[in-house]
């Protein structure tokens, strides 16, 4: 509890302000417990994490006088003092002191834990987590990824379950294009996601991977690196992405390595997938058209190049229709 519980002096000083006066020395009766239990209360109002002191004194009291009436006020004072913890911090985080107020949490925590309330022990233990999220989004939009990183794994070694701190992290690695670490965390943090049935954090994941291996797909296409655009291009599907364009590029990545077949199969699913009109499919019949001529389909060729003829591709597939293949008809 440290430094929160070190305010003792200061706490004396405010009452004696507010015309309060604690029992410091002489003898202790129950009638002082009680004086000292509503002293305590009126702090809360005035500084919650003040107040703390002021329901360790009554504690403290309570035991000098003991018997049944002191012990049931000491019992009040105690379950009172995580709750002045919580509403300190609620203010320290107010105030942008982060730090302080996950002090203050964890001393909730440790109080609430020995009076044996596990479930506002774990409110506040949400509460930490989400503070740390704060400091990491803060951090990463500064562009202090390290700083970033030692807050989620702050959070983790609190609760290895958060599944919000491996996206953080995954999408802190994303910026600083660590493939291997993105991969390893995209892993973990889907299955923790799926344990917890947090599905937006597991699609969120998805989403972070799927765009992430489109992005490196574009760069080894442009590279002519067919078989690393292949690989990220099925990584980016299997991450969720499924449109026209993921298959379109995947058919043209297939096509650059010679493997009609496949390619066939990815130009048909772009097909499936467009929903536009004649010009925006034209693009995709010209290229299953080329696969099926590599293939010595030209019955199959024909057909895709006639439904090529619209837009930019009509002169290259009537080209390939009358000159090349000499289509009938």
């Amino acid at each position: 509890m440290g430094v929160l519980l070190s305010r003792s002096l200061k706490t004396i000083a405010v009452l004696v302000l507010m015309g309060i006066t604690p029992v410091i020395n002489g003898q202790v009766t129950i009638n002082d417990v009680k004086s000292s239990f509503n002293q305590a209360v009126q702090m809360e109002k005035v500084d919650p994490q003040s107040s703390i002191s002021s329901y360790e004194n009554v504690v403290e009291l309570a035991d000098q006088v003991g018997g049944e009436e002191a012990e049931q006020i000491k019992e009040q004072a105690q379950n009172r003092i995580p709750k002045m913890y919580y509403e300190a911090a609620k203010k320290l985080a107010g105030a942008r002191d982060y730090e302080g107020a996950v002090e203050a949490l964890d001393a909730s925590i440790e109080a609430y834990n020995a009076l044996g309330d596990s479930r506002n022990a774990a409110r506040s233990q949400r509460t930490i987590l989400s503070i740390r999220g704060v400091q990491a989004s803060t951090a990463i939009n500064e562009g202090n990824y390290n700083e970033a990183l030692g807050f989620y794994d702050d959070a983790l070694e609190r609760d290895p379950n958060y599944a919000k701190a491996y996206l953080g992290k995954l999408v802190i690695y994303n910026e600083m294009e660590d493939t291997d670490k993105m991969e390893e965390l995209a892993v973990t943090g889907l299955q923790i996601a799926g344990q917890e049935r947090d599905n937006r954090t597991a699609g969120d994941i998805k989403k972070v991977m799927r765009g992430f291996y489109f992005k490196n797909a574009q760069t080894a296409m442009a590279a002519k690196d067919y078989e690393e655009a292949e690989r990220s291009l099925k990584n980016s599907i299997e991450y969720g992405n499924s449109n026209t364009r993921v298959h379109y590029q995947l058919g043209l990545a297939l096509k650059g390595q010679e493997k009609w077949n496949e390619a066939v199969q990815s130009f048909n699913e772009a097909l499936e997938l467009e929903t536009g009109g004649a010009e925006d499919k034209a693009k995709i019949y010209f290229e299953l058209g080329g696969a099926y001529q590599a293939l010595g389909q030209d019955t199959q060729a024909c057909e895709n190049y006639k439904n090529a003829l619209h837009g930019e591709f009509k002169e290259a597939a009537q080209y390939q229709i009358d000159n090349v293949l000499e289509c009938n008809g």
